[in-house]
């Protein structure tokens, strides 16, 4: 990998030469959202939540990861950094399937957008750059290693998701930059080492394409028009298996007595054995309100529940509605 890296290092800064820099990065800038500490998300994400933002419109929309922006009272823009100013911004939308968010800024930024680009054309050897809300020093030539799936426990998947290295330290909401200026990916999650637990190899980040068909819908009403089944059955690959690693306490699963520890076997008759595995057979056969039936093992017993799904956006909309 350092090797893929030297070698591409050259391309990126002759790439860069011809760019007008100071245009190219000023775009990409510092958000903090403040979370309600009774929200469901802040025992997990935590009630101020920092990263960065890329302005992608002249009319002061930015794009950013959502998880920064769930469940938020009040997102600031700091377009200079964080010792400069502060502008308030009202979160457009958060969509599960992507993991995208939006905000729009309340007043002007005084910055021209970023240019959206495409990540189809990019593949794996490809120089990119990585770049945070500090600019210059955010900055970071890199490769990308691998082109495909990432799935994450909290019962998440991105089919095209880009695996770069080295990992970028401030890659929550990160802008992945091609070499001709334009907008590629949003930094979303750290990419582990398969081979040493807890190393990180790099970032992963959500490619801009699967942005485009959704943004429309995430303008008009805060969401895609898309759902997708939740159990609230988070799980990790473990030994060639599915063991359930947490359980939220207000989700179908947890209800149905499952708990850490189980091993699930299969999803409606279809043995899971991968994340993947269990999210497509969920997703494909499985909508909010229909009812699956789920087998595990918890010691050396098995035994099948049935679940009634759930959509994680009603489940969020109930919890700010409750009294």
């Amino acid at each position: 990998m350092m090797a893929a890296l030297l070698a591409v290092t050259v391309p990126i800064r002759a790439a860069f030469a011809e760019l007008d820099l100071d245009k190219v990065l000023a775009p990409i800038i510092a958000l903090e959202a403040t979370i309600p500490g009774d929200a469901r998300s802040a025992n997990t994400l935590g009630t101020v939540r920092g990263g960065t933002g890329v302005v992608i419109d002249g009319a002061g929309l930015v794009l950013t990861i959502g998880y920064l922006i769930l469940e938020a009272d009040s997102v600031d823009l700091l377009p200079n950094g964080l010792e400069g100013e502060r502008v308030p911004a009202d979160v457009v939308a958060w969509d599960q399937i992507t993991g995208l968010g939006l905000v729009r800024s309340r007043r002007s930024l005084g910055v021209a957008p970023m240019p959206v680009g495409t990540s189809a054309g990019l593949g794996v050897g490809d120089a990119v750059i990585a770049v945070d809300w500090e600019k210059i020093g955010g900055m970071f030539p890199a490769v990308v290693f691998k082109k495909g799936v990432y799935a994450g426990y909290w019962e998440y998947m991105i089919e095209d998701a880009l695996y770069v290295s080295p990992g970028h330290p401030g890659f929550p909401g990160a802008a992945l930059v091609s070499l001709d200026g334009k907008l590629a990916g949003v930094g979303g999650f750290a990419a582990t080492d398969p081979d040493a637990e807890y190393a990180i190899a790099g970032t992963v980040f959500i490619p801009i394409d699967a942005l485009k068909p959704i943004l429309a819908d995430l303008l008009l009403s805060g969401r895609s028009s898309q759902t997708r089944a939740w159990l609230g059955l988070y799980c990790e690959e473990f030994d060639g298996s599915l063991r359930v690693r947490r359980l939220p306490d207000d989700g179908p699963a947890i209800r149905a007595g499952i708990r850490p520890g189980d091993y699930l076997l299969t999803v409606g008759n279809t043995p899971v054995r991968t994340l993947p595995d269990f999210y497509r057979q969920l997703w494909t056969t499985t909508r909010p309100g229909d009812h699956v039936t789920v087998k595990l093992r918890r010691g050396t017993e098995t035994f099948s529940v049935e679940l009634e799904a759930m959509d994680r956006y009603e489940r969020y909309k109930a919890a700010r509605q409750a009294p």
